[in-house]
C-alpha cells in the first residue's frame, strides 16, 4: 500500500478583485500526489471539516483561484493533498482569506454606464449585432453624455479595436462627458468591468479631461462576448474582466469632464459597466 501523504503546508492567499488566489507548498512525489482538494465554507475563522459539501474544487498544481462576489468575501479554507493511489492526507492548518472589494461596494457612484452585473444586455446592440457597429460609427468614436444618454441607446456593447477586421481595424474610442458640480477634493475610483474580451487580448488606454491615467493590459478571452450577453449562466464560458483605476482628485474639475476608453491594441471588449465613484471618508 502507498504511503499516505504528507499534511499540506504553506498555504497563503492573494487577495484580488473578484477571486482569491489560493497557493501552497508542493509535495514530493513519495508518494506521488495525484491531486489535492481545497475545502472552504464562507465566514471568518468557520469551523468545518472537510467533506463533499465543502469541496471548492481539485487541482493538480498547488494553485487555484477561487472566484468570488466582486462586492468581496470572506472564506475560511483548507487543503488535503490525495495520492495516486487514493490515500488522503491530513487537512492542512485553516487559512482565513479575504477578496479584494470593488470599488461598486466601497465607494458612492457619481455617474455610470450599464449595470455592474456580468451582463452586457442593457447596451447598445447586444447581445448579437456587433455588425451595426462600424455601420453606426464609421469615425470610429462613441460619445455618451452623462444624465442625457442611455446604454441602450449611445453605449455599443463592444468597443472594437485594431484586431477586429469586420470594424475595419481601427482603435475605436468611447468618450464619456460627466458633469460635476464642484472639483472634487478626494480621488476617486474608475471602475471597468467586462463581460469577455477576445484571445488576442489587447491594451485599453484610458485618458481624462485629455492627459492619460492608464494603459490596462487586457488578458486574453473567451471571444463569445460578440454573440453571448450574460455571463452568469451555468457554465458559461465568457471571461470576465475586472479593472479599477484610482483617479487623483486634481485630474477632475467643477464642470465638464471627459474620459476616453481607447481600444489602442488588440480585439474587442464587450462591456458589463463602467463607473466613476468617489472614495467614502
Amino acid at each position: 500500500m502507498s504511503r499516505r501523504p504528507q499534511q499540506v503546508t504553506g498555504l497563503r492567499a492573494a487577495p484580488e478583485i473578484a477571486r482569491t488566489v489560493l497557493s501552497w507548498t508542493s509535495l514530493g512525489f513519495e508518494p506521488l500526489i495525484d491531486h489535492y482538494r481545497v475545502h472552504g465554507v464562507p465566514g471568518d475563522g468557520a469551523r468545518f471539516e472537510p467533506s463533499a459539501d465543502n469541496l471548492v474544487a481539485k487541482t493538480v498544481y498547488p494553485r487555484l483561484e477561487h472566484h468570488v462576489d466582486p462586492r468581496g468575501e470572506t472564506w475560511t479554507y483548507q487543503l488535503v493533498a490525495v495520492s495516486d493511489g487514493g490515500r488522503t492526507g491530513r487537512p492542512s492548518a485553516p487559512l482565513v482569506a479575504s477578496s479584494t472589494p470593488s470599488v461598486v461596494a466601497t465607494g458612492d457612484p457619481v455617474a455610470v454606464i450599464g449595470d455592474f452585473d456580468g451582463k452586457t444586455v442593457e447596451h447598445r446592440f447586444a447581445p448579437s449585432g456587433y455588425a451595426r457597429i462600424p455601420v453606426t460609427y464609421p469615425d470610429a468614436v462613441f460619445e455618451y453624455v452623462d444624465g442625457r444618454d442611455t446604454p441602450s441607446t449611445a453605449w455599443p456593447y463592444l468597443l472594437p479595436g485594431p484586431g477586429d477586421a469586420w470594424a475595419g481595424r481601427k482603435a475605436y474610442t468611447a468618450r464619456w462627458h460627466v458633469e460635476l458640480p464642484a472639483a472634487p477634493t478626494t480621488d476617486h475610483d474608475l471602475a471597468v468591468w467586462l463581460v469577455d474580451t477576445t484571445r488576442l487580448g489587447g491594451v485599453l488606454r484610458v485618458r481624462v479631461n485629455g492627459t492619460e491615467l492608464a494603459d490596462v493590459t487586457l488578458a486574453q478571452g473567451a471571444t463569445r462576448g460578440s454573440r453571448e450577453g450574460d455571463a452568469t449562466v451555468p457554465g458559461s464560458a465568457l471571461l470576465r474582466a475586472y479593472h479599477e483605476l484610482r483617479v487623483p482628485a486634481g485630474r477632475l474639475r467643477a464642470g465638464a469632464n471627459v474620459v476616453e476608453l481607447v481600444l489602442a491594441e488588440g480585439g474587442w471588449v464587450a462591456w458589463d459597466a463602467v463607473g466613476l465613484f468617489a472614495r467614502r471618508a
